[in-house]
């Protein structure tokens, strides 16, 4: 009986750590994509002067959160590599996309 609960309280403890390990990752791999966009935000905001920050619209490109979500990507590759978003400015009917690096540089931008 006692090496049933000494058992069971180990695999709780755990579990509860690989919890919270999680947790501060994803919090973590939010708070990086969150300052790339960032960059990338700022970026479209040259480009298109007089348009207020709150009209200009960035995201995760689908095919990266995409890996993020799978487990086929991870903090240490974001740390790494940096990320790929999507923005639009809908009151200029322009898009477009950003390859922001991981020190938060945009390498690459693309815009209609």
């Amino acid at each position: 009986m006692r090496s049933t609960l000494a058992l069971s309280l180990a695999a709780a403890l755990l579990v509860g750590s690989i919890s919270s390990a999680l947790a501060d990752d994803q919090a973590k791999i939010q708070a990086t994509l969150s300052r790339l966009g960032s960059s990338c935000k700022n970026t479209v905001a040259v480009k298109f002067p007089g348009v207020s920050m709150a009209d200009i619209h960035v995201t995760v490109a689908a095919t990266f959160q995409q890996s993020l979500d799978d487990g086929s990507m991870g903090l240490k590759d974001l740390r790494k590599y940096g990320a790929s978003y999507n923005w639009t400015v809908p009151a200029k009917n322009a898009e477009g996309s950003c390859e922001v690096n991981a020190r938060g540089r945009v390498t690459q931008f693309v815009g209609k």
